[in-house]
This record gives structure tokens, C-alpha cells and sequence, in this order.
């Protein structure tokens, strides 16, 4: 076999830096999580090291022998970029830090969340246990499971399956939002979204729901919409025609809510003078968005970190019963909302 075959050769992260066309340094900030690197800069990096398959193990901390790498597996998107999704990517953020913190390995792979087979990384790869993130659907779980290795999931809930999961508050994320708008005077609210049959939209609905039953408000039916500008337009041309007086708009996430502001400001609609729009995820777009967006923030970072704390210790023998873990969420205000009551 010729001395220079791919085979031969362990990824490094010179090796991701070349493949990313960035600086050695650029790839080991983008590896551990930290600050101050782009979104785009930080997609590349974590491209190469799936493509090479790259091993982040922290240096200047002993690996502990018990525990030596971790997977961190998330939603394939297809053609779209690895960390197409921004909250998954500030989940493993957060992991990268939390194993960085406790001189564990991760490696991180994808998998589609229908998906009935392992994937190949990950047996091959001397794998402790599994973070699972994102809507996976129970045969993927059980797919998992086949692992025979301790399995926490981070954005789902595992009904009836003895597994640890950590997720937001999206009940309590949907009541709050809503109770701020009411609170500032409006009466007639939509919900805009897709994917209502998985449980973190689901449970932004409910939450919804819960505050206009609690101020007897009638809940109007969520807005499911294909993830694009032309069925979002469709479905606010409606919405507008079905309920004229709306004066208000809780999208289940922030990117959601940024298209709504984009084709409501195309239909002669102003955000929030004549409309208010509110997020949720609280993510960079939601700074950067104009009018600067009001969302929840619900601290995908933290999911990250608490997920590795409890596949740690699962790893480690921990036969406590298994936890469902609710992080609590804050609203952010912003630009994007009004009160309709009359200043003094």
C-alpha cells in the first residue's frame, strides 16, 4: 500500500484546517466552542472534522480512563450545511465546553431522524455513550439502542423508554410569550410553524394555548407552512383574510419569524405597528433581524452541557431513575413588539 494513502493517515487538525482553508487556531476556538467565531467560519470546520472523521479530545487535561469519548449525534439536513440549524449548533457548543471542562473525548456524527440503521462512525469508533439531539423518531431511538451504550436525548422526550432526556421548556417558552402579548393588549394571536407533530413545537403550541384558555382568549388552529417564503406568503395571505383584526404572530422559531417579518413587510404590513412578532430560540438571526426580534431564549448551550452531565454519570454506573429535565426559559424584548394600549 503507497505510503501517502488517506488510510494511513490520522486526522489532525492541520489536516481540518487545510480542508477548511482556515488557521490551525481557528479550527481548535471553532472545536471547543468558544466565542467569537463566525457561524459560517465555524460550519466549515465542523464539515472537515465529519469529513475526516476527527476525534476532539481537549489538550492540557488527562482523558479519564473510565470515560474516553463521547458521540454527539444530530439531524442529517441533506444537501444543507452541517449546523444548518443554529440551535443544534449552540447544543454542541455547549457539549464541546461541558467535555472540554471534564477532559472527555467527542466525536459527533449525523443520522437521519427516521433513520434504522447505526451509523458507520460510530461502530467503529470505541463510543462511551450517545448524546441524541433532535426529533429523532422512536425507531431511531431503538436504533440507538443497539448500541447497548448509555443514551440521553437532548430536544426529545423518550415516552415509555428508559432514557434520560434534557429539552426546554417549550410549555412554559409558549405561555410566556403569549402572556406578554396579552398582557400588552392584544387579543388576537396566530402561531406559525411545521412540524406540529414533533413534541418541542408541539409543546410551543400548548403553552400558547394554556394562556389564551387562561385569559379567555380563543386559540386560533397553528399555521403549518413548508420551509420556504412562497408557502409562508400563502398562509399569511390567509390568515390575514380569515382573521382581519390579527394584531399578533408567535412563531416557533426564529427563523420562522424572520420570513413572517420579510413577507409581512412585502404585503404593505409594518413590524410592529401593525403587526407584532415574536421568535423563539433566541439565536444570532435574532439580532441581526430588523426590527431586532423578541423571542424566548432557551439556552441550547446549557441543554448541551446538563445532556453530558447525565450521560457521564449514566456511563459511570449512575441506576437512579431515569430524568426528564425541563430548562427553564426567559422572553427577550426587543424591537418587534408593541403595546396596544395607549401611552399616557
Amino acid at each position: 500500500m503507497a505510503a501517502d494513502e488517506p488510510e494511513r493517515s490520522k486526522p489532525t487538525i492541520r489536516m481540518i484546517a487545510h480542508l477548511a482553508q482556515v488557521s490551525p487556531t481557528t479550527v481548535s476556538l471553532a472545536l471547543r466552542g468558544m466565542p467569537g467565531i463566525p457561524a459560517e467560519t465555524r460550519e466549515r470546520v465542523l464539515a472537515a472534522a465529519q469529513r475526516l472523521n476527527y476525534i476532539y479530545t481537549p489538550r492540557g487535561q488527562p482523558t479519564p480512563t473510565d470515560i474516553q469519548q463521547v458521540a454527539f449525534v444530530m439531524p442529517d439536513f441533506g444537501d444543507r450545511p452541517v449546523t444548518a440549524n443554529p440551535f443544534y449548533g449552540q447544543v454542541l457548543s455547549g457539549a464541546n465546553q461541558a467535555c472540554a471542562d471534564m477532559g472527555v473525548g467527542i466525536t459527533f456524527t449525523l443520522m437521519p431522524v427516521d433513520c434504522d440503521a447505526i451509523p458507520a462512525l460510530l461502530s467503529s469508533q470505541p463510543i462511551a455513550g450517545v448524546l441524541l439531539v433532535g426529533p429523532y423518531q422512536r425507531r431511531a431511538i431503538e436504533c440507538m439502542a443497539r448500541l447497548e451504550r448509555p443514551l440521553v436525548l437532548i430536544d426529545n422526550l423518550s415516552m415509555g423508554m428508559p432514557y434520560d432526556s434534557a429539552m426546554a421548556d417549550d410549555v412554559g417558552g409558549g405561555f410566556l410569550a403569549t402572556r406578554y402579548l396579552i398582557d400588552h393588549g392584544h387579543q388576537s394571536i396566530a402561531v406559525i410553524g411545521s412540524y406540529f407533530d414533533r413534541v418541542t413545537f408541539r409543546e410551543r403550541y400548548r403553552g400558547y394555548a394554556m394562556a389564551c384558555a387562561e385569559f379567555e382568549i380563543s386559540p386560533i388552529s397553528p399555521i403549518s407552512c413548508v420551509w420556504d417564503r412562497a408557502s409562508i406568503r400563502a398562509e399569511l395571505l390567509d390568515l390575514l383574510d380569515r382573521h382581519p383584526d390579527l394584531t399578533a404572530i408567535f412563531c416557533v422559531n426564529d427563523e420562522f419569524a424572520v420570513f413572517v417579518m420579510e413577507v409581512l413587510r412585502n404585503l404593505g404590513r409594518q413590524v410592529p405597528d401593525d403587526i407584532s412578532v415574536i421568535g423563539f430560540d433566541n439565536g444570532a438571526i435574532a439580532h441581526m433581524a430588523h426590527p431586532p426580534l423578541t423571542t424566548v431564549n432557551n439556552h441550547p448551550r446549557e441543554l448541551g452541557r446538563i445532556g453530558i452531565q447525565q450521560l457521564l454519570a449514566r456511563i459511570r454506573g449512575d441506576t437512579s431513575p431515569h430524568q426528564h429535565i425541563a430548562v427553564g426559559t426567559d422572553l427577550i424584548i426587543r424591537e418587534s413588539t408593541r403595546s396596544l394600549y395607549a401611552l399616557p
